[in-house]
């Protein structure tokens, strides 16, 4: 069971993560896929990545489709 983590290069397993250099915000943009307009403030991105991360943690986390549908189905709310 690998620990995930939010960070900004996507989601890698802990180990690597914190193995990879940190890049800052002004070399990731570099790096940004040309169709990702409009893109999120910095002080957005952190408040964002500090909500996953607190989702994540109370398992409140729903990936893909399937899963989020089903969880709408049930009544679900969050």
């Amino acid at each position: 069971n690998k620990h995930f983590h939010a960070d900004p290069e996507g989601c890698l397993p802990a180990a690597e993560a914190e193995a990879t250099p940190e890049r800052s915000y002004r070399e990731q943009l570099d790096f940004l896929n040309p169709i990702a307009q409009p893109l999120a403030s910095r002080k957005l991105t952190r408040k964002l990545y500090k909500c996953i991360r607190k989702a994540a943690k109370h398992k409140q986390i729903r990936r893909g489709v399937k899963e989020v549908q089903k969880f709408i189905n049930k009544g679900e709310k969050g």
